[in-house]
């Protein structure tokens, strides 16, 4: 069974990676809520590499999931590091994993039928700019964000959406986050979202237009709008990517 799909907006809040630890009598031990890829090892068996912490772990918990290589995944990893009893890997810990919330991994869209920056503005973004990771065989860019619920029909789409090629000449790219909320009623949800990344031929600046209610948000605000923004990342070529 798969995990649960919804995340709470004050869940978001609480930041993508807190850290606590306890040193001393009590044991050796560090708790992380934080966001996360899934990988498996040669004989199959699932572990959590877990964002911004060069940290990998296992637990029965993840292992009794139906998880694929590439899922993203947010909970809650404590490790014991005193008493890891036998690791499936030298580099894998065990820890309790709990809260696991699985949110989408989606492809961008290339489209340059697009010639201008056009979507309907989400209620907010929250808890942490956004941030890029690289993995193993892809570049992925992830959000945490609040969207409204519909009262009917398909529920509002995320797209990240490349609408020309990048130019090589400059070595930047400019990248549309889509929104559409669809036929909306006055409750909201919140969840992450990432998108794999174009796989540039080399280290490329990238700007991500996106449209949301500032005031509602913890972030600054451009745009003559008040409510459109850059948020702008360097992609240094992966080494895996490498021919």
């Amino acid at each position: 069974m798969k995990a649960s799909k919804f995340v709470s907006a004050l869940s978001l809040l609480c930041g993508v990676l807190t850290l606590s630890s306890c040193l001393g009598e009590g044991g050796n031990t560090l708790s992380v809520y934080t966001t996360g890829s899934i990988y498996k090892t040669s004989s199959g068996v699932p572990y959590m590499h877990l964002d911004r912490t060069g940290l990998t772990v296992t637990s029965s918990e993840l292992q009794n999931e139906n998880f694929e290589v590439g899922d993203r995944l947010l909970a809650t990893a404590t490790i014991n590091f005193d008493n890891q009893g036998t690791q499936v890997a030298n580099y894998i810990y065990n820890a309790t994993i709990s809260g696991i919330h699985q949110f989408a991994c989606d492809d961008y869209i290339y489209d340059n039928t697009i010639g201008t920056f056009q979507s309907d503005t989400l209620p907010a973004l929250y808890s942490i700019e956004p941030f890029i990771n690289y993995r193993a065989d892809d570049t992925i860019l992830t959000f945490a964000y609040i969207k409204h619920e519909v009262e009917s029909g398909e529920a509002g789409s995320l797209k990240l959406v490349q609408p020309k090629m990048f130019d090589f000449e400059s070595k930047t790219d400019t990248l549309f986050l889509v929104y559409e909320k669809g036929n909306v009623k006055d409750s909201k949800s919140s969840d992450y979202i990432s998108f794999k990344l174009p796989q540039y031929p080399v280290n490329t600046d990238i700007n991500v237009v996106v449209r949301y209610h500032a005031d509602n948000s913890n972030f600054s605000v451009g745009g003559n709008d008040k409510t459109s923004r850059f948020f702008s990342f360097t992609y240094n070529r992966p080494e895996t990517f490498l021919e």
